[in-house]
């Protein structure tokens, strides 16, 4: 399997976040893909080993934190053929040597297998206890291993959804506000709703509040969202994570997408702005938000 995780190699180039837009965002899209409650709860706090940070404004904070998403790979048959129609569509630009997108945050990659969903690398700050944690909620995880970018463990849930743990070595940056190509949001599905929330909270101290959907659930970790802003959804045919990329204009991105050979439907008003739902030419499913 090539190794997913090429792209944190690159050097980071800051971006300075305009924070009324990324305050406007997190209100907005707190009733993103799985149509968020308006009002916003106030969390909780736990106090377990997991419990590594305080909670940060999203609009300020550029470094990563635990639970928070590093890296993510588009799992899909053919990488080439992805290239090509994410350029099309997001106006992506892939270094295939390296194996990475250009110029997105989080960093972002293309891998090779028919899983169509979306690969996740989650930051913790000591990997080797959360290995331990995924071995005792029932998930698989493999012995950490030193690379350049961090110290990294590959790992599997106990609903079959494959992901990574690392700690990283000064080259992750986490979404603030999303740019034109950049991953929005994920949303996890799984068949179990109340398994997933058992093993995720166990192992990333997240927490979950109910959204507006049946089986929806809002994903937070001491009462802040994670970067990218994730949501879990329940009675799922199986494990897979469904991204959302950030585009400028809804409709002619869906135009873009149809045209490529994938599926589109229409834009659909949200208060955040308009989201479609697609489908890649190779069957893998995603969203596009026009966030407003």
């Amino acid at each position: 399997m090539a190794d997913p995780f090429e792209s944190l190699r690159a050097p980071y180039e800051p971006v300075e976040p305009d924070p009324l837009f990324a305050e406007r965002l997190r209100d907005r899209l707190w009733r993103a893909v799985l149509d968020r409650p308006a009002v916003r709860p106030d969390g909780g706090d736990r106090t377990d080993e997991s419990d590594i940070y305080e909670g940060d404004d999203m609009s300020t904070v550029t470094v990563l934190r635990q639970g928070d998403v590093g890296f993510a790979d588009l799992a899909v048959p053919d990488t080439r053929r992805a290239a090509a129609f994410y350029a099309n569509v997001l106006g992506w630009r892939y270094d295939e040597e390296g194996r990475r997108v250009l110029d997105v945050t989080p960093a972002h990659g293309l891998w090779a297998d028919e899983g169509r969903t979306l690969f996740l690398v989650f930051q913790v700050d000591d990997v080797r206890a959360a290995v331990r944690r995924v071995r005792a909620a029932g998930g698989r995880a493999e012995e950490p291993a030193s690379k350049p970018y961090g110290l990294v463990a590959d790992c599997e849930d106990d609903q079959g959804l494959r992901f990574a743990l690392y700690e990283d070595a000064g080259h992750g940056r986490a979404t603030e506000s999303p740019r034109p190509g950049d991953l929005a949001y994920v949303t996890i599905e799984v068949p179990d709703a109340a398994r997933a929330r058992a093993f995720w909270g166990d192992v990333l101290g997240w927490e979950f509040t109910p959204g507006s959907v049946p089986e929806g659930w809002n994903v937070l970790r001491r009462g802040a969202e994670l970067r990218p802003m994730t949501g879990l959804q329940g009675a799922a045919p199986k494990a897979a994570v469904i991204p959302m990329y950030a585009v400028a204009d809804v409709a002619a991105a869906v135009a873009r997408v149809r045209g490529g050979g994938g599926t589109a439907g229409e834009p659909q008003p949200r208060p955040y702005g308009f989201l479609a739902e697609c489908e890649d030419d190779q069957g893998m499913r995603f969203y596009l938000g026009q966030l407003t």
